[in-house]
This record gives structure tokens, sequence and C-alpha cells, in this order.
């Protein structure tokens, strides 16, 4: 038997979204039907459906042959069912070729909490790399659910990350998992300690429902990261996706996102990373009603433009959100010497407790190790920014504008003039972003009335016309809002 314990209030929050009751948090002992059968959770019948079980070995062996086997078998028209068991996905595992498939985890799938097994077996796997990692679960396909149980204590995928991090280890870290389908559903899921990043969602056609992440650590706080960096990088990318198509997203942990038409709904999570990061590609992506805790780097899009790639995110909304000692509420990121756009992006009824910073852009993003690029004295190119909406952001700033994963000088996100009070922050490439507006912001900083809310923000970097549509006074100083025309 494996145990793991969490916070009550984790599990608590995630029972909300499913029907407002309270629940332990407890990794589950084993426990099966009188013949090892499956206990379902309420799933419903499936009739005209071929039906696979997964085996379970019982004697804690790697259980990824039964879990090919299985899918193998019912790769078309079925219901494959993981038991209500501790499932050992010991070597990872490329689910494809799915047609119409219902697959209920009843159970719980367990990565190896070996380091050196999980390096050896990322390093020699087939599984197709992701944007940043390669996944240890991989599935492509059509019309695809995976749907796992309602009880909190079930439906996980275990990481045992967080020991990773202790020793800082960063060598073949693997992503947890690759949802590359067309017309898919992911509900219920839960993400315990993810090594680093979750899921990848390159397909199309997605909804994402109650997902639930846990990388926060045991042993470090949002000022103290004796874990550094403390389970970061938990995340979901979403894939090219029709914008017509209307797909629903809800994820947590950090989304990575080149997708169309997707939604994030009943999202809870804890980690120390963007909470979502839509970027290339991403088309037509809703974000709805979630909670970034911990230390989260808040509600992103980007980065894109990285070493000068023509990269582009376009129509996108968040809406909903809380966001609880994140470093950032909004932020947006391109790279210095970036092309492409980011275009029609929302961020709307963004509560803040205790953030840094509530609204953050730069388009003059590098990596302060290496410093600022060098350039030949001409123009350097700029990811373009265009009608990107704020409204509706309140709550309180942090007293400290940044969190424990400073380490270096000047730190990762240090802003000439920053000071805790910044509601805003606008990093502009000159004339580069157009149709920005910012309505309805009232936050103030930590023990401070609302009138001590400074901006930082160079009106020179204004195209022609912007201040007049902005929504508040572009200036280094005090955040004035204004009329816009």
């Amino acid at each position: 038997m494996v145990s793991l314990t969490s916070s009550l209030d984790l599990a608590s929050c995630f029972r909300f979204l499913l029907f407002s009751s309270l629940l332990s948090v407890v990794f589950a002992h084993e426990d099966h039907g009188e013949h090892g059968q499956p206990e379902h959770g309420g799933h419903g019948k499936h009739p005209g459906r071929k039906h696979c079980t997964v085996k379970h070995n019982r004697d804690g062996s790697d259980d990824s042959p039964n879990i090919l086997a299985a899918f193998a078998e019912c790769a078309t028209n079925s219901l494959i069912t993981f038991s209500r068991a501790n499932y050992s996905a010991f070597t990872p595992v490329a689910l494809t070729g799915l047609d119409d498939v219902i697959i209920h985890l009843d159970g719980n799938l367990l990565l190896p909490s070996s380091i050196p097994q999980v390096q050896h077996a990322i390093n020699i796997t087939k599984n197709q790399p992701s944007t940043y990692a390669t996944p240890w679960f991989y599935f492509h396909g059509s019309n695809v659910q995976l749907i796992a149980a309602d009880d909190f204590a079930w439906g996980r995928f275990i990481g045992f990350g967080e020991h990773w991090w202790d020793l800082r280890q960063q060598t073949l870290r693997p992503q947890l998992a690759t949802f590359n389908i067309t017309t898919g559903l992911m509900r219920n899921i839960k993400v315990i300690k993810p090594i680093a990043w979750g899921w990848n969602l390159p397909g199309t056609n997605i909804r994402v429902e109650n997902h639930f992440v846990d990388a926060q650590p045991s042993n470090a706080s949002r000022w103290e990261t004796i874990s550094f960096p403390f389970n970061t990088q938990a995340s979901i990318s979403l894939g090219k996706t029709s914008p017509s198509t209307g797909a629903i997203i809800v994820v947590a942990q950090r989304a990575y996102a080149p997708t169309y038409g997707c939604m994030h709904l009943r999202y809870f999570g804890h980690n120390g990373d963007d909470c979502i990061s839509l970027i290339n590609g991403a088309d037509g992506v809703v974000a709805k009603n979630g909670f970034c805790g911990f230390s989260s780097h808040g509600l992103s899009v980007g980065s894109l433009g990285k070493n000068g790639a023509f990269q582009t995110v376009q129509n996108i909304l968040f809406k909903n959100w809380t966001m609880d000692g994140a470093v950032y509420g909004a932020r947006f990121k391109s790279w210095t010497g970036g092309n492409g756009f980011a275009n029609n992006v929302t961020w709307e009824d963004i509560h803040l407790i205790n953030v840094s910073t509530a609204i953050y852009i730069t388009q003059n993003y590098f990596d302060q190790e290496l410093g600022p690029p060098k350039t030949s004295g001409g123009p350097i190119n700029s990811t373009h920014v265009s009608n990107f909406t704020y409204r509706n952001f309140t709550g309180s700033l942090n007293a400290n504008w940044t969190d424990g994963t400073c380490i270096t000088q000047p730190c990762w996100n240090f802003v000439p003039g920053i000071d805790g009070t910044q509601s805003i922050i606008f990093d502009l490439y000159p004339d580069t972003a157009v149709n920005i507006s910012v309505g309805r912001v009232h936050v103030h900083p930590y023990q401070l009335p609302y009138s001590a809310t400074n901006v930082i923000c160079n009106a020179t970097t204004l195209a022609p016309g912007e201040q007049d549509t902005l929504g508040f006074n572009c200036t280094r100083g005090p955040y004035v809002q204004t009329k816009t025309r």
C-alpha cells in the first residue's frame, strides 16, 4: 500500500467543484469488487460497446503491458475500465489509434518513485515529444473520453515529483501526459505531485472539467523554497483546434496551449509556475471558473517568439478566476526579437488575494542570466500585441513583489521601480501594442488603501492614440483610471 496525505482544503475544494461536499484527502488502499472487478462510481451503462477491464498486478509489478493490451483490444467503439486499484505505470505508454472510446479511470496510475528508473524509461521511450518534454502517457485518436472517479481518492495520476525538486534534479524529467485527441473529454482528473509539466492537449475540440492539481511542496512556503523550484511547471498544453468547434477545456496545473476552441471550467490547483499558459497556435480558448494557489505565475499567454520565432495566440478568454498568493494575476510574455502576434485576449472577473502584480505585459523578455540580446544597432523585432482587454480585477497585492524562486541578481521578475504597490506593469516595445483596454481595476497594496496603488507604464512606448483607449494614465506613478474614447 502507498500512502499520501494532502491538506483538507485541497480535497474539499475539489469536492465543492463536484457536488459541494467535503472529503479528506488520503491516498487510497486497493479496493476490488467480489471477483476483482471494478466498483464503478456512477459511470452508467454503455450498451453496444466492447468492454475491456485493465488487468492489475496485485504484486505491484509493472502494469504498463496490461494497459497496452487493453487499449489494443478495445481501441474502437469500446469502454476501457481501470479497476479501483493502484496501477503501477512503470513504463511510458503510447495509446494510439483510438476511435470512439470511453475510459473509466476508477483507480490510480502511479509513476515510479525512483528517479533513475524514470530517467532511464523516458530516455528510451518512443513516445512523441511535446513542446517541453516527452510524455509518460500519450493518447491519440478521436472521440475519446477520459473520465476519472468522482471519489477524490481515485482517478489520480501520482508523479512522486517532490523529491526531484528536493534534490534539484532536472535531467530527463518527463511531461505527465499528452491528450492528442480530436473531440475529447477529460473529467475529474487529479494530478498529485507531478515531476514537472503536466498535460499537453494538442488536439481539437477538447473539453476538460474538474481538473485538480496538487503541485505544492510539503517542506516549503511561497517565501522559502527548500525544494526549489517546488514542483513547478505542472502544465496543460492545449493543442490546435478549429476556431468554430467551441471546444471546452477545464484544467489544473500549468496549461501550455497551442489550441483552438477550448474552455477551462472548474479548476483548482496549487503550483509554482504558470497556472495556465497559452502558447504558440492557441486559438479560441475559454478558461473559466478556476482557482490558482500557492505561488502560481498566473493566467499567462506565452512565452512567444523565442529565438526570433514567428508564433501566434488569438481569441482567448480567461473569466472568473481567483488567484491566491500568485506572482501574477494576468501575464503576457514575449521574447525580445520575437515575431508573430497575440490578438484578442480578455482577462475578466479576476479576484486577487495577496498577488504580487495584478496585470503584467512584457514584450522584452530575455534570459536574465545571459543578459539582453546583442544587436547591431538597428530595430529589434517584437511580437505584436492587439485587442487585449482587462476587466473587473479586484482584491489585494502581496507585500513582496516576488517569491521564493528569486535566486538570481537581478531577480527573474525584477522591473526597475517595482516595490509591491504596482497593480499594473506594462513593459511594451514601442508602437507594437494596440487596442489595449483596462477597466475597473480595484486592487490595493498590502495593508494600504486603494489610493496607494501604482503602475509602471512608459507613455513613449504607446502606439499613437493608445492613451485615449487605455483606461488608465500610462505613467510611472499612481494608478489613475481614465475615460476611454
